[in-house]
């Protein structure tokens, strides 16, 4: 009697593995497929907390300017420009003294330029020869006699160059109010070459023939 042959017992235990096998493949991507989707309707509920920061930064920036409005314009002393902040800085030096950072001067000494109808004339003819080579004597500003027993306004043609001169008129003609429009140099340097004979100072009788518009 012949023993029985092991191989149908071998192949039978190799075709149940490979069934478990396929099995087991055969189940996976389902599965996977059940738990990526749980996940994306997840995040899809529940965005990430990131994109909530951000979100919330995007608003409170949005609401910033009306919590903290900023300064009105009419705070300013002058219109903001180039020029005007050069003639800052050489009125702080010379002009201060008498018209003071108001502007306003000093009551029966120094006039107020604040207002006044020589610096806000059209043209700026006047005043450029008021600072080039001074000022004395009564005048009328606004309509009202003001005389002073200080010297008026002295010279300033041998210290400040055309730029100087052009810059400190633009801030005084667009400060505290003022309406004037800007000075160039070379409206200042026209005058200071037409009235380069002149050597005393102005007066107003003299400036009154000098049209101002």
């Amino acid at each position: 009697m012949k023993p029985q042959s092991s191989e149908p017992s071998f192949w039978r235990s190799a075709n149940t593995f490979i069934a478990i096998a396929l099995s087991l493949c055969a189940g996976y991507w389902p599965v996977v497929m059940i738990i990526g989707g749980i996940s994306a309707a997840k995040e899809k509920r529940s965005p990430a907390p990131a994109i909530t920061v951000v979100a919330a930064d995007s608003a409170a920036a949005a609401a910033a300017p009306s919590a903290a409005p900023s300064a009105p314009a009419a705070a300013t002393a002058s219109a903001s420009s180039p020029q005007a902040d050069a003639g800052k800085g050489t009125y702080m030096t010379l002009c201060i003294a008498c018209h003071q950072a108001t502007g306003q001067g000093l009551p029966a000494m120094f006039p107020s330029l604040v207002g006044s109808d020589w610096v806000n004339a059209p043209k700026p003819d006047r005043l450029i020869r008021i600072v080039l080579h001074g000022f004395m004597g009564p005048f009328k500003l606004n309509g009202q006699p003001f005389n002073s027993p200080a010297p008026m306004m002295p010279p300033q043609g041998a210290a400040l160059n055309d730029q100087q001169i052009a810059d400190v008129l633009t801030f005084v003609r667009s400060s505290w109010g003022n309406t004037g429009g800007p000075v160039s140099p070379a409206e200042v340097a026209a005058i200071r070459e037409a009235e380069k004979a002149h050597v005393a100072m102005w007066n107003e009788a003299e400036l009154l023939k000098i049209a101002d518009r």
